[in-house]
């Protein structure tokens, strides 16, 4: 009975959530005229649940920057990435020149926390490891994500560096996972956006909004923040904050009757106390994308694209020093004591030339003509050579 009981809720609350477009249900403008990928399952375990759309900008190119965005559900879809803010992010995205990724993910009721979150970082191995063939640059991959769908891209942003198995109190999780077949790239994202989400799950209930815990709690095997606050530490963004974060932008509605405003307030001092940057914008409106607002989130994409790219540009000589393990030889580039690498190169304006995995410690060059470039490999090793 009280598992009926749950349910019936849950179906309630999810009527009330597409009433205020939660998840982007209310949004049914479509990307049909872009070039696009459909159902691309990024598990290789043919499940809908980990299959993904990728959408590109109509001016063909060699590669393109990414942004993943992650529709809102409660945690309660599995099937929603054609809902997924098409005609607002979406479009925002490849008219901006990105490529715009919209993955499923194992609902609350298809697994338990951390899976939600192995899903996303499985996309985000899926991108590097099939970079040549998606035509990703995998110099900078953002994320985005609206209500749940938020609050899994900021804990994407925190967690980046976080390897594997991580303990807070008598709890430990693999944060990671091992999700398909490209392990061994990094699931790491460049930038952050989160649109109204939920995002530190032991006060979800800060204000005076909907009581989100009978779709939080079955992420725990329906435990509650105070039975196992360990278990909600680990899917709260806040718990891995370091300095070394990518940049996030946070935008919420003050007439969010969903998701409190002060979810994101909390986010955003919490950034800032630990050094992250961060841009906190507050609107007037209700739960949901604000259409308004999507420019703002290209231009903090582009900037944070661009610092990186100068921060790369300013420290390579210096770097150069530091990486005595790769050398060029001819139409070679080796790897000595790196292993097997996914590798970029660039310009030095930034744009991308190559791209792929090396082969046998080493990468041909031969193809390039002359000039100078940047080679940055996955484990974070750059190299600025001249052929």
């Amino acid at each position: 009975m009280k598992k009926l009981l749950l349910t019936i809720l849950s179906l309630c609350g999810m009527y009330s959530y597409a009433q205020y477009g939660f998840g982007g249900y209310g949004n049914s403008e479509n990307l049909n005229s872009y070039p696009s990928k459909k159902d691309i399952n990024y598990a290789g375990d043919g499940k809908t649940y980990h299959a993904m759309d990728v959408y590109y900008p109509k001016e063909a190119k060699d590669s393109y920057p990414v942004i993943i965005h992650i529709y809102g559900s409660a945690w309660s879809s599995n099937n929603s990435k054609g809902n997924a803010d098409l005609g607002s992010v979406g479009k925002a995205a490849v008219e901006a020149g990105y490529i715009f990724v919209t993955p499923n993910h194992r609902s609350n009721s298809d697994a338990q926390w951390p899976g939600q979150i192995n899903d996303i970082k499985a996309v985000a191995r899926y991108l590097r490891g099939n970079a040549e063939e998606l035509k990703v640059d995998t110099s900078f991959i953002a994320i985005s994500g609206f209500s749940s769908g938020g609050h899994l891209a900021t804990m994407m942003g925190t967690s980046r560096n976080v390897e594997n198995e991580y303990t807070v109190g008598s709890t430990t999780m693999d944060i990671e996972g091992n999700i398909g077949n490209f392990t061994e790239f990094s699931s790491s994202v460049d930038a952050v956006c989160d649109w109204s989400g939920p995002v530190i799950l032991d006060k979800v209930n800060c204000g005076n909004a909907m009581d989100l815990n009978s779709f939080i709690t079955p992420l725990f095997g329906n435990c509650s923040a105070s039975q196992c606050p360990d278990k909600y530490a680990l899917a709260t963004a806040v718990t891995f904050i370091d300095p070394s974060d990518p940049p996030y932008m946070i935008v919420h509605g003050s007439a969010d009757a969903i998701v409190a405003q002060c979810q994101s307030e909390m986010l955003y001092d919490e950034l800032k106390k630990g050094g992250v940057e961060c841009e906190y914008i507050p609107t007037g409106g209700q739960h949901g994308v604000s259409e308004d607002k999507c420019p703002d989130m290209i231009s903090f994409f582009n900037k944070a694209r661009e610092k990186k790219a100068e921060s790369l540009h300013t420290s390579i000589d210096n770097i150069n020093t530091l990486k005595t393990d790769i050398y060029l030889d001819g139409n070679k580039i080796f790897l000595a004591n790196c292993g097997k690498q996914s590798f970029t190169i660039m310009i030095v304006t930034g744009s991308v030339v190559s791209q792929g995995f090396s082969d046998d410690y080493s990468i041909d060059i031969s193809h390039l003509p002359s000039g100078i470039y940047i080679l940055c490999l996955e484990n974070g090793a750059v190299f600025k050579f001249t052929k």
